[in-house]
């Protein structure tokens, strides 16, 4: 009978989050009903449009990955789908005489069903040389939070959008941090 444990999980997950880390992936590990290893792909660098229905969300054919899929999805997904089943996994099922029985099942989606997959495009790299002052942006010594808010605040729209502009071009992770910081401070200030 399969089943997996949070510990199969826990011993399963390295070699997982090494997948998906090489693959730029993000993803979430879970155990489904006691028997099943899932792991839902929630953003990253592969582009799954051609293999979903326009919904974003996929619920992955473990079975049959090499027939669906092709490049750098079908070489992701067998290397996951590798991880996810560790080197303990083993299957004895005989579905002619009805008897299934293998260490776990292992369920891949792409998305969820109210969340779709979100597609990251691949960022430029931060250029190596030193960080100079913006010539338009007079950032006084000692300047606070405050202060900075208050300069971000007064700009036109014009000049925040190119502040956006540069932030995403010249410092990705950044801009991406600072979004997300936003977004869950102001549901904070919402919920408060």
């Amino acid at each position: 009978m399969a089943y997996v444990s949070q510990a199969d999980k826990k011993e399963l997950a390295p070699a997982i989050k090494k997948v998906l880390s090489k693959y730029g992936m993000k993803g979430s590990i879970s155990i489904r009903n006691h028997s099943t290893l899932q792991v839902t792909l929630q953003s990253g660098a592969i582009d799954f449009k051609d293999y979903s229905h326009g919904d974003g969300y996929i619920q992955v054919n473990t079975y049959h990955i090499d027939a669906h899929y092709s490049g750098k999805a079908k070489a992701f997904l067998n290397e996951l789908l590798d991880a996810m089943k560790g080197p303990k996994y083993f299957n004895n099922d005989d579905a002619m005489t009805d008897y299934f029985h293998r260490s776990h099942y292992t369920d891949i989606n792409v998305g969820k069903w109210n969340k779709p997959y979100f597609l990251q495009e691949t960022a430029k790299k931060a250029p190596k040389k030193p960080v100079q002052a913006s010539k338009t942006i007079k950032v006084p010594a000692n300047a606070t939070i405050s202060n900075a808010a208050e300069n971000i605040a007064r700009m036109s729209n014009a000049e925040r959008d190119k502040l956006v502009n540069d932030l995403i071009a010249s410092y990705p992770n950044l801009a991406d941090d600072l979004l997300t910081k936003i977004g869950f401070g102001l549901m904070e200030k919402d919920n408060a």
